[in-house]
């Protein structure tokens, strides 16, 4: 059974003063995504994919239609779902080991547990030898990994990821993305994972959604036939590379077909 499933969302912001036209961000947006699926959204900047997260999430309402997780109406954020954000989102005057801890700390769970569990997901984020570190003296991929930890902590079911690599030089990438599978592979929590990037779509995904130039609709969606558990080097698969360049084409025929609209 799908856990999140979002049918005939819409999202219209409304006019400002400097732009009286209201913007209709997302069309009609259909899918459902079952438990422990790893889920890819994938289209152009601007095409609404942030949009779409924020309204799993419970950050935005849709202006028609509805988002459910577990069959209910998502009404605001939740502890079941868990967001890494582009820019790493974390305490900058508190120390990793700190940081980890801020989420059970709130809970109320006792000071014996919280430490044990801060030292664990540190260690499985590869940041353990930094636990008393500040994050002005992390690099930005090690921000990042303490900013996954932050929400892994909390053990949601449900991962919302919007972008969180796309600012990080190409070996960083390469090694979060990599530490993003194996977490995936330990856990099997629900993944919805925000990129504009092919390559990163097929690496992680077991199906990717194609989603339109604005406003934001869904073009297609694929199933990733590539066997699990996968690294890097899967991109050299046949299969990849004639995934790589249909999903290219789509989004290359979508927008000439807005630019010319236009």
């Amino acid at each position: 059974m799908p856990n999140i499933t979002v049918r005939g969302a819409e999202v219209k912001f409304p006019g400002t003063k400097k732009h009286s036209e209201p913007v209709l961000a997302l069309s009609d947006v259909n899918l459902s995504i079952p438990d422990q699926q790893f889920v890819c959204l994938l289209g152009p900047s601007g095409c609404g994919k942030s949009t779409l997260l924020n309204l799993i999430a419970g950050f935005l309402e849709p202006t028609d239609g509805e988002v459910l997780v577990d069959d209910e109406p998502v009404a605001g954020p939740g502890p079941e779902r868990g967001v890494v954000f582009q820019s790493a989102n974390v305490f900058p005057w508190l120390t990793c080991a700190q940081n980890v801890a801020f989420g059970p700390k709130l809970r109320g769970k006792s000071k014996a547990e919280v430490a044990e569990q801060v030292d664990h997901y540190l260690e499985r984020v590869g940041l353990l030898p930094f636990k008393d570190r500040l994050p002005m003296e992390l690099s930005g991929g090690m921000r990042q990994r303490l900013s996954l930890a932050r929400v892994l902590i909390n053990d949601p079911p449900i991962l919302l990821m919007d972008e969180p690599f796309g600012a990080l030089d190409a070996q960083t990438r390469i090694i979060m993305q990599e530490l993003l599978l194996e977490l995936w592979e330990r856990d099997r929590k629900t993944v919805i994972f925000v990129t504009h990037d092919i390559d990163e779509a097929l690496l992680l995904a077991d199906r990717v959604y194609v989603m339109s130039t604005r406003p934001g609709r869904i073009l297609d969606h694929v199933d990733v036939p590539l066997a699990r558990p996968r690294n890097y080097q899967v991109s050299n698969d046949k299969a990849f590379r004639d995934l790589r360049q249909s999903l290219f084409e789509q989004l290359h025929d979508d927008a000439a077909h807005s630019a010319n609209v236009a």
